[in-house]
């Protein structure tokens, strides 16, 4: 896992990583928001310092997130997940809602539904999806150099660990106990996102008591990286609300 301790924290923030990604792609976010809290991100099972074999269903990855929180005596957490990792962190929120004092979703929904071509070009062509996926998952004004990185990330993940991962978002769906989730919510979501597109922020929004939505113009499918800047803004603010 890779975690920063802050003497004095008011509070901690785990961060969970998207489908066929691992926690490289919050080292960053990692270390800046320690300057205030504690932080933590963990590589989900099949990838990285976890290894072993992938899961295929979201809950089950809760399960595994809450393990790792109760091994590095983390509680009193806001969970920021994006795409799959939104909905792990729901499945955290509802399954053990002890250890969160908030959530921070992006891009993402109460269900993730994904295209047959997803499956068929992971287990085909993995480089080529990985090229098509980069095509598609970002803003136009996305800097090249974050979606090659991303791609740097994704590529160290195996093929049928990401399959595992789009089933699990596949078969996900949060909508009929959305009314448990009672802590702080902040969605955030590109209003160009064509993976998950705007509708299903607004939908959390509209079904989770305490929450709000925050979009951004010309901005994709990863918030956290291609608007940084606003996102830790806005994010900081809505820990210190929490906190």
């Amino acid at each position: 896992m890779l975690i920063r301790r802050r003497e004095g924290a008011k509070g901690s923030i785990v961060f969970v990583h998207p489908a066929g990604s691992s926690k490289e792609i919050w080292e960053d976010d990692v270390d800046y928001f320690s300057q205030w809290y504690n932080t933590m991100a963990m590589d989900l099972p099949g990838r990285g310092e976890t290894g072993g074999e992938g899961l295929t269903d979201v809950f089950e990855y809760a399960k595994f997130v809450k393990g790792v929180m109760d091994e590095a005596k983390i509680s009193n957490s806001v969970v920021v997940g994006t795409s799959m990792g939104g909905a792990v962190a729901q499945a955290v929120a509802l399954g053990y809602p002890e250890v969160v004092s908030g959530l921070l979703l992006l891009g993402t929904g109460a269900k993730l539904p994904c295209a047959p071509m997803i499956f068929e070009g992971i287990m085909s062509d993995y480089n080529k999806y990985l090229d098509m996926s980069g095509q598609v998952a970002y803003g136009p004004n996305t800097d090249k150099k974050i979606i090659e990185r991303h791609k740097e990330i994704s590529v160290k993940v195996r093929p049928e660990v990401a399959h595992g991962d789009f089933t699990a978002c596949n078969t996900f769906d949060s909508r009929t106990r959305l009314g448990e989730i009672k802590v702080p919510t902040l969605i955030m979501c590109g209003e160009v996102d064509y993976l998950m597109p705007l509708k299903f922020s607004t939908y959390l929004e509209d079904n989770i008591e305490n929450s709000k939505l925050i979009t951004f113009a010309g901005v994709g499918h990863n918030v956290m990286a291609e608007v940084q800047d606003e996102f830790r803004k806005y994010m900081l603010e809505f820990l210190q609300e929490v906190y």
